[in-house]
């Protein structure tokens, strides 16, 4: 008997990337959930002041929020599954990502 091929699996639905999708770099993000879906905000941090030297402690930043996204609950299961697949992948091939913080951070990846 032959068994049907799982509709979802990898290269069976086609796929377009178009050339001027929008491209978001984050070094953050923040968010939570409600009874119908999980929202992330994607940020960056920004310096507030700009063409000027200046040290460490005199940097001040903003976090900008650069996009939002809005996930169900089963949609950000998998996507979880599927970033934890890719981070174990390449911390495997590369190594550990440290994670840094700074004294008055708090966790903002929680």
């Amino acid at each position: 008997m032959k068994q049907k091929k799982n509709v979802m699996e990898k290269n069976d639905i086609p796929l377009i990337v178009p050339s001027d999708i929008p491209r978001i770099y984050a070094t953050g993000v923040l968010g939570g959930f409600n009874a119908c879906d999980f929202r992330l905000l994607l940020f960056s941090d920004e310096p507030l002041e700009q063409d000027e030297i200046l040290l460490p402690p005199d940097l001040n930043v903003m976090r900008e929020v650069q996009a939002e996204v809005i996930l169900s609950p089963l949609s950000a299961k998998k996507t979880a599954k599927w970033l934890m697949k890719y981070v174990e992948e390449f911390e495997k091939k590369i190594g550990p990502i440290p994670e840094p913080s700074l004294p008055d951070e708090k966790d903002s990846t929680d």
